[in-house]
C-alpha cells in the first residue's frame, strides 16, 4: 500500500481492520505502541535479514497456491510482459523523472 514510515504503519493497524485480521489483533484488542516497534527494529532486528525472510516466506506461499505467478507483471497498474524479447527494441520518449527511477 506504500506505507513507508514505522509510525504511519502502526496508525493503519490501529484503524484498518484488514490489518488488524491479518495480524490476529481483535477488534478491541491493544496494538503495539511506535516506540516497541521502533526499538525491536533498531535493536533487535538490525543486522538480520528476518524481514526479507518474511516477505520471501509470504511470496512462496503465494505462489505455491498458485495467487501469483511469473509470467506478467504489473508495474503502477500497467501491464508489462516479463518476458519481453531481448533483441527488439523500440525507442521510447520517456520522462527524465521515469529514467532517473529505473
Amino acid at each position: 500500500m506504500g506505507i513507508v514510515p514505522c509510525r504511519k504503519t502502526i496508525e493503519e493497524v490501529e484503524t484498518n481492520m484488514a490489518f488488524r485480521w491479518f495480524l490476529g489483533y481483535g477488534f478491541h484488542d491493544k496494538v503495539t505502541s511506535y516506540s516497541t516497534f521502533g526499538k525491536n527494529y533498531e535493536r533487535r532486528f538490525k543486522d538480520t535479514d528476518l524481514f526479507e525472510q518474511i516477505f520471501y516466506r509470504i511470496l512462496m506461499t503465494a505462489a505455491n497456491k498458485k495467487l501469483i505467478s511469473a509470467e506478467h507483471v504489473f508495474v503502477d497498474s500497467t501491464h508489462v510482459k516479463a518476458s519481453a524479447n531481448k533483441r527488439k527494441f523500440e525507442k521510447k520518449i520517456v520522462r527524465k523523472e521515469t529514467r532517473a527511477y529505473q
